[in-house]
């Protein structure tokens, strides 16, 4: 199982977390070095409703979010990244950063000792600690998209203060292009329902207004566990009365995919679900369904690829 720090990141089993969460991408990535426009000192408004001014181009970047790390290593950025979470484990580089703690719990002590120019989270980080580096002199800019769109928004936000923004517009072009590219292979077809559960015993499940929610619509689907919103206990009665077409298992829990299949479709009160007897039950790994980072996108794709195989089997 992931640690206890984890799950504050990924579920509100252990917090009511999980909407601003926050691993490879197919998106195109900018080249590091990028020449400086020279558009500085630039001012944003952040999730926290706070004016964040960055005055140059910052050479020393903190990342307190895995999505935030996720964007950074996207836009090309990885030299100037000198400090991240230790659960920041994707790309796989970003294993070898300068750990500053957790995300829920990080230090204030070694962040300043890497001496950044800009800080960057999410709403979750502990606002004391925001406050005590944005009290040092220190950008902090704490961001919070609640949809998949404001991920892609967050990503120009972040090309905006790094001054890579023809390397965030080209990222968010592509990402657009392969949205796109879902749109039109399920366009005019049935939209099965579907849903996507973080653990099995007990039962926690992706409702409305959650990234999964938006990923599943997306894809050409509809969230069978609409009845509740975010993320959410779910009874097997629940379960068995809306039964989806289809079942998406997180890989959180250990055990390889094969596994939680076979837990999951060999239990007695799963056996007449609609997505059991169909064998459409599914593994995805959590990260790519979860976090705010341009790998939601390789989410929408997966799902749309079990949903609909048909317009997704190459010819």
């Amino acid at each position: 199982m992931r640690s206890p720090d984890r799950c504050l990141w990924l579920l509100p089993l252990c917090a009511t977390l999980a909407l601003a969460i926050a691993g490879g991408c197919a998106a195109p990535t900018a080249s590091p070095g990028t020449t400086p426009t020279g558009a500085f000192p630039v001012t944003v408004r952040d999730a926290l409703g706070n004016q964040v001014t960055v005055r140059a181009a910052p050479q020393r970047i903190v990342s307190l979010a895995p999505a935030m790390t996720e964007i950074l290593f996207a836009l090309g950025l990885r030299k100037r990244i000198v400090g991240v979470t230790e659960y920041c484990d994707y790309p796989a580089a970003a294993r070898s950063k300068p750990r500053i703690g957790g995300i829920v719990n990080p230090s204030v002590e070694r962040i300043l000792a890497h001496k950044p120019d800009l800080v960057l989270g999410m709403r979750l980080n502990p606002k004391p600690v925001l406050r005590t580096i944005s009290k040092a002199g220190i950008p902090v800019y704490a961001a919070e998209p609640r949809s998949i769109d404001e991920v892609l928004a967050t990503i120009g936000t972040l090309g905006t203060l790094t001054d890579e923004r023809e390397s965030a517009a080209r990222l968010v072009d592509g990402l657009r292009e392969r949205l796109q590219t879902v749109r039109r292979k399920t366009r005019g077809l049935s939209q099965p329902t579907a849903m996507l559960l973080y653990s099995e015993d007990p039962l926690w499940v992706a409702g409305a207004d959650s990234f999964p929610d938006h990923a599943i619509r997306l894809a050409g689907g509809r969230n069978a566990a609409n009845d509740v919103k975010g993320y959410k206990h779910y009874s097997v009665e629940m379960l068995l009365a809306r039964d989806p077409e289809a079942i998406f298992l997180t890989s959180m829990e250990s055990g390889n995919d094969a596994d939680r299949l076979r837990r999951f479709t060999t239990r007695p009160s799963m056996r007449s679900l609609s997505a059991v007897k169909h064998h459409r039950v599914y593994v995805i790994n959590a990260d790519i369904v979860d976090r705010a980072a341009p790998r939601i996108v390789q989410g929408v794709e997966q799902i749309a690829a079990c949903l609909h195989p048909q317009a997704f089997t190459s010819h």
